[in-house]
């Protein structure tokens, strides 16, 4: 995952794709910090899957009668449904501290750099 470090802040922020390579907040040059993520953030991507994955075959069976999907009729539709939103939700745990740790792993990386960032 990669990051902007501001020097003059002494602040780590998530880059965005598309945003130019300033500061958010005093608009002076920032350096891309390149962190690996956690596995935190590879369980994050799992969970995603897998609800992506129950999403799917529950439209296929209610909406389009495949028969590949016939197997969610017979598992309880509230207590699947509850599944599938407690996986997202789950997720969105595992990102909170996926960014939490890869942003203070930035922020360790980049004032160990600080003499040479300016």
């Amino acid at each position: 995952m990669q990051f902007y470090y501001c020097p003059k802040d002494d602040a780590v922020r998530p880059k965005r794709r598309f945003a130019d390579n300033r500061c958010d907040i005093c608009r002076q040059e920032c350096v891309t910090i390149d962190v690996k993520r956690s596995v935190h953030g590879y369980i994050m991507y799992a969970l995603d899957i897998a609800a992506g994955i129950m999403i799917a075959l529950y439209l296929a069976h209610h909406q389009f009668n495949a028969d590949f999907a016939s197997f969610v009729g017979t598992i309880d539709e509230t207590l699947y449904i509850v599944v599938m939103f407690g996986l997202i939700l789950i997720s969105f745990v595992f990102s909170g501290l996926d960014i939490g740790r890869t942003q203070a792993e930035a922020l360790r990386i980049a004032r160990e750099r600080k003499g040479r960032i300016q």
